[in-house]
């Protein structure tokens, strides 16, 4: 299919927008809190403990940020999330459809798509829709945990359960699903030779 091409595009924009997040975006909201990790770099998420600290960190550093006259850590997480994470979460859900797409497409003449194969790529799209639930509600959990004006209250302990739950859930439907797409690449592969093995003539 000559259109593939623009899905492809997609997963290159998104391969981009993902690094100029992670090398370029939030390691100087990191180096604003002593180098903590952010929860969207914590695969299993933060513990109530873990949480207590970084919410102890981004307090520290928007106290100094108003006295400063500087753009906080915490106004710079929710900046983030407003802009360009919401940007990429949304691709890569989209990126990871078209992946699983990509694998089952153009088949080989008189070949007919399996339906376990069938059956991985609905499953890749449940998980693609798994991932983007997550991963907005885990950006607005944490929105809710260390925005500026959460910062000016109580920490709010019944959350830093609920926002590990949703960073595991992220990082699991991910990883899952990327594991569904090599399997559907390599019974794509397997195919392709066997649909082009040379047949013997009896």
């Amino acid at each position: 299919m000559k259109w593939l091409w623009l899905g492809w595009l997609l997963c290159a924009l998104t391969a981009g927008l993902f690094g100029w997040i992670f090398i370029v975006e939030i390691p100087p909201v990191s180096a604003m809190i002593g180098g903590m990790e952010l929860p969207d770099q914590v695969p299993f998420g933060y513990d109530e403990e873990g949480a207590r600290a970084l919410f102890a960190a981004f307090k520290a550093d928007h106290a100094a940020a108003q006295a400063n006259g500087r753009t906080s850590a915490s106004q710079a997480y929710l900046i983030l999330h407003a802009g360009n994470d919401l940007i990429l979460l949304v691709l890569l859900a989209a990126s990871l459809g078209f992946c699983a797409f990509a694998a089952l497409a153009k088949p080989a003449q008189h070949s007919q798509i399996p339906r376990l194969a069938v059956v991985g790529f609905g499953l890749v799209l449940a998980l693609a829709f798994a991932y983007l639930a997550s991963d907005f509600m885990e950006n607005s959990v944490a929105d809710a945990m260390f925005g500026p004006e959460a910062l000016a209250l109580p920490f709010r302990q019944h959350l830093a359960f609920v926002l590990q739950v949703l960073t595991r859930s992220k990082f699991v439907s991910l990883a899952v699903a990327v594991i569904l797409i090599a399997a559907l690449w390599l019974w794509r592969l397997k195919r392709r030779r066997r649909d082009t093995r040379p047949k013997i003539e009896a």
